[in-house]
């Protein structure tokens, strides 16, 4: 488990809403950046960086070393949580 999450979402984007209704109902601190208003080209960088084409993308951060590990979109991130998935 992390200490926090970092989520890059569309507002419209429904596994976006599920990651974030999942996060609020086990009760875990996250932070979302909206990425609607984003300039294209900084939506293809964030693609490109990640290498992942789809929203959420979800990263998690570890407060003792001060760093973000990449978990993945929204089925990542429940199989993360559900202990399904490591990281």
């Amino acid at each position: 488990m992390f200490d926090s999450y970092l989520l890059y979402i569309r507002t419209s984007c429904p596994f976006c809403v599920k990651a974030l209704d999942e996060l609020q109902e086990r009760g875990l601190d996250y932070r979302r950046i909206d990425v609607d208003e984003c300039p294209e080209d900084f939506i293809y960088q964030l693609k490109d960086a990640y290498d992942h084409d789809s929203f959420p993308m979800v990263l998690g951060y570890d407060e003792t070393y001060h760093s973000y590990s990449w978990i993945g979109g929204c089925d990542d991130l429940i199989g993360f949580l559900n202990g399904e998935r490591e990281i």
